[in-house]
């Protein structure tokens, strides 16, 4: 039985176009059926119509944070997306991953900006830790533009036409193991949250939900491409540039736990190793192969 040509057609239903264009449909409709759904909520508790128990309420405390639930919907489609990219390339995967990144500091900080009460804004620290997030966004897209400009694919000669393409394939098994992975974390996640939340749990608006668990499966899934990438190549450019992305999705895992200022300098840190491999190896294999031609 060829497990990898099951696997290309299991990733062609769940990731394909036709499967990536329904998704996108039900994407949209979801995040502005959810942001409506929350500030009506807002606005009822604001004039007293409803009365929500004492853990929702910071959820409701300001209509910034109607916000939170659109972009929480639009955040899982761009982790689907994510892992639609990994059997493409390890670098348009990582681009994907620094989309995800860049989304969740957006949505931190419009949460960190409607808990700001008038005592912290003349907090000097506060400042402080509004821009490192602000200004880790700007670096974050800053870097997802360089991904796209970066040319790091050698031409190959037609003798690996076969090897890539198992390369390829085996990828699309690692993709639709992860896609299993990231709706069991999903269903794992909503779970814990709706039954802590049922039992009287103070909301607790953080990155740790679901992507803590969801960045653990990307590195395995990392390391694993990068084990695999060694018995397709030997070159020392490519197999250097995965392992710099593993460590990159690494600094972001950290990241997503670290409270305060150390989460945006890690977001950051993590962007610059990952355009910065990028970057050298992308001129390391041209050298390469200009020295061979």
């Amino acid at each position: 039985m060829d497990r990898s040509g099951t696997a290309a057609r299991i990733y062609e239903r769940l990731m394909g176009p036709r499967a990536d264009s329904v998704l996108l449909r039900v994407t949209l409709r979801l995040a502005i059926l959810g942001f409506g759904i929350h500030l009506l909520a807002w606005i009822a508790v604001r004039l007293g119509t409803i009365e929500v128990p004492a853990n929702l309420e910071p959820l409701l405390a300001s209509p910034l944070l109607a916000l939170y639930t659109p972009f929480s919907i639009l955040l899982v489609y761009e982790v689907y997306q994510l892992i639609q990219a990994i059997p493409r390339s390890f670098s348009a995967a990582m681009a994907k991953q620094y989309e995800v990144i860049a989304l969740i500091v957006v949505r931190d900080a419009l949460a960190f900006l409607a808990s700001t009460q008038s005592a912290d804004a003349s907090d000097g620290s506060w400042f402080l830790l509004l821009g490192a997030k602000c200004l880790a966004f700007l670096t974050l897209l800053a870097i997802i533009a360089g991904f796209t400009r970066i040319e790091t694919r050698p031409r190959e000669s037609g003798d690996t036409d076969t090897r890539l393409d198992q390369y390829v394939r085996t990828k699309q098994v690692i993709a639709v193991l992860l896609f299993g992975a990231f709706i069991a974390t999903i269903v794992n996640s909503l779970s814990l949250w709706i039954l802590a939340t049922a039992e009287g749990e103070p909301i607790r608006l953080n990155s740790g939900i679901f992507f803590s668990d969801l960045f653990t499966f990307l590195i395995i899934a990392d390391i694993t491409i990068l084990l695999i990438s060694y018995r397709f190549t030997s070159d020392f450019g490519s197999l250097a540039r995965n392992t710099g992305f593993v460590l990159s999705t690494v600094l972001m895992r950290i990241a997503i736990d670290t409270p305060g200022i150390g989460a945006p300098i890690l977001f950051i840190l993590s962007g610059l190793v990952g355009i910065g491999v990028l970057w050298i190896t992308g001129r390391f294999m041209l050298s390469q192969i200009a020295q061979t031609n």
